[in-house]
């Protein structure tokens, strides 16, 4: 497995499951597991499993699963590096330098935003953040709001981060890197952030990505962001989406605001499940970081008429990225801020609550054009969705509130979309069905190899990884068999490495300690078996109904023979399985009996 493995398998083996788990989740002790309500679904009855001795997660509602790698790319809606790094800078565990170079992922900018979040936040608490403390309490952002947020400060100075960066061992290459620092003509750096109260701007697993500066007193743009970096890409970047995402997927929707403060007065007053673009429009990638969270996002934009505009512009993206949208309109010109000081929080929850759907919200609302442009409107942004279904019970629902046909609504939307109204029946192509019974026994034959090292020898001999229709059976039977060549010991971790420990996770929470494997690895064996012989005996059976089509005695007496063969390897199979079950229950029996 090589020294890549060793480092996977050290972080996992530092981060106890149900530790790490139990920092997301409530769990009870339930035998030798923990049960809980699952983080991935909401469900009023727990059936999410972790198993502290196999080191798995399991949820029986939704069918999510696998080790605390897993866990942790699920709720933090990342791919494996970026978990590896979470969990091990949990553990105290510094990754390898090589590591990092062969995932393209350079430290430095990490490390210098790290060193202004801190010296931001410590100079809004210092004499030269008063004045900014003051505004942002007249505000009503509280002091625990500015700790949950990390809100901070820089004053009016060319070089007081980039002096104190560098004092801390932070050179300008890494700050420009960045986006902290910039050079004059002359190639003099200075701070690009001065006179602001800054905002950062956090990945969903809390590392600071960039900065949102307002500015503080006087002074040109109100709003300043940080530049594009290799780390900070405001199109799939959300403000508040750390704060927000265990949220965001208990309430199974996102409120979206259209700022920092909006976000904040939000989500001290207890709506949490609130996030903001970082001034631009919504984006696909906005989209698709929330639908790690939440299937449905209510817009909460301002109720003027570029928060209209903001709002109809917001529907066709959210239509065309598979989520739901629903619209909680504000009184005009009032932004949520406004209305949570006018009327109180309950005010604000109950507009977000009684939401409108796109169909109602956009025919009701008083366009110039009437009723037609409402009617058009709405065909354009029905036109976004890719979800046919869906699409479908819209047009019902827009067919009943407008008195038009669906016939008309699909013919406009197919013209909108650029398209002939067809009715297409595509092609279907089936692939071969693997029964539940075959890809449990392939599953579980792999998983004893990895739980019994001892047995990958016995398993080779008698199982060829290429004839495995389990795709990850065959991915972890292949990796078994490259560690027996290396002389290596298989770990957990290869379930990881290989990407299939979801696939496995039912197994981990569900088996008991076994006794003796290898009579277990017989049975699967034996079950493989009656499901290549259950395959053979119906591709006979089809070859015989093709035989008395065609009158062809002599195949049909020839294919009889055939069948009557398998059927008796079968029962020779299951009969051997019955007397093997019988010597299991007696062995079992004398060993209660010893017991008592």
């Amino acid at each position: 497995m090589g020294r890549s493995s060793e480092t996977v398998e050290q972080i996992r083996a530092a981060n106890d499951i149900v530790s790490v788990v139990g920092s997301y989740v409530r769990l009870r002790k339930a035998g030798r597991n923990y049960k809980g309500l699952c983080p991935f679904h909401r469900e009023k009855t727990p059936s999410f499993i972790v198993s502290p001795e196999r080191e798995t997660f399991h949820c029986f509602g939704c069918g999510k699963g696998g080790d605390v790698y897993r866990f942790i790319m699920e709720m933090d809606a990342c791919e494996f590096p970026e978990a590896m790094r979470t969990l091990a800078t949990r553990a105290g565990i510094k990754l390898p330098s090589q590591w990092n170079r062969d995932q393209g992922i350079n430290e430095g900018p990490r490390e210098a935003l790290a060193f202004a979040e801190t010296h931001f936040y410590k100079l809004l608490q210092s004499d030269a953040g008063k004045s900014a403390r003051e505004y942002l309490s007249e505000r009503g952002i509280t002091a625990e709001a500015i700790e949950t947020f990390r809100i901070g400060f820089a004053p009016e100075a060319w070089r007081i981060l980039k002096d104190a960066a560098n004092k801390a061992g932070v050179d300008d290459a890494k700050l420009i890197e960045a986006g902290l620092i910039v050079k004059k003509e002359n190639g003099t750096p200075y701070d690009r952030f001065r006179s602001r109260i800054q905002f950062p701007i956090q990945d969903p697993s809390g590392r600071i990505v960039g900065f949102g500066g307002r500015i503080f007193g006087d002074g040109e743009p109100k709003y300043l962001n940080s530049p594009e970096t290799s780390l900070f890409k405001k199109s799939d970047s959300l403000y508040g989406i750390h704060q927000a995402r265990r949220d965001l997927r208990d309430e199974g929707a996102a409120v979206l605001v259209e700022g920092y403060t909006d976000v904040i007065s939000l989500f001290q007053s207890g709506i949490r499940n609130v996030v903001a673009p970082l001034g631009t429009a919504l984006t696909p990638g906005h989209v698709r970081l929330l639908r790690n969270y939440s299937d449905r996002i209510v817009l909460l934009f301002d109720g003027d008429e570029a928060g209209v505009r903001a709002t109809l512009r917001s529907l066709e993206v959210v239509m065309a990225g598979g989520l739901t949208p629903l619209v909680a309109s504000l009184p005009a010109g009032q932004d949520p801020d406004d209305l949570l000081r006018a009327e109180g929080v309950e005010a604000v929850r109950s507009r977000i609550t009684n939401a409108e759907a796109i169909v109602p919200f956009v025919l009701e609302h008083p366009f110039a054009g009437g009723r037609e442009e409402a009617l058009r409107t709405l065909v354009q942004l029905l036109a976004a969705s890719r979800d046919e279904i869906r699409l479908s019970l819209f047009v019902q629902e827009a067919a009943r509130k407008s008195g038009i046909r669906e016939e008309i609504f699909h013919k406009e939307i197919d013209r909108a979309k650029g398209r002939e109204t067809k009715v297409q029946v595509a092609k279907v192509v089936h692939a071969p069905k693997i029964r539940r019974r075959l890809i449990d026994a392939q599953r579980g034959i792999a998983y004893l190899g990895l739980e019994n090292p001892t047995l990958i020898p016995v398993i080779r001999r008698v199982v060829k990884p290429d004839e495995v229709q389990d795709v990850p059976a065959r991915k972890l039977l292949k990796a078994l068999f490259e560690c027996h060549d290396n002389g290596e010991q298989p770990t957990s971790s290869l379930l990881t490495l290989e990407g299939v420990d979801e696939a496995f996770s039912q197994i981990g929470v569900e088996n008991e300690e076994i006794e003796d494997p290898l009579h277990i690895l017989q049975d699967y064996i034996a079950c493989i078996h009656e499901e290549e012989i259950d395959v053979a005996v119906k591709d006979l059976n089809e070859q015989i109904r093709d035989a008395e089509e065609r009158n062809d005695t002599e195949a049909l007496m020839e294919l009889l023979k055939k069948i009557t063969q398998v059927s008796a390897k079968k029962k020779k199979i299951a009969y051997a399985y019955r007397v093997h079950s019988r010597t299991e229950e007696s062995a079992s029996g004398e060993r209660s009996e010893s017991t008592l």
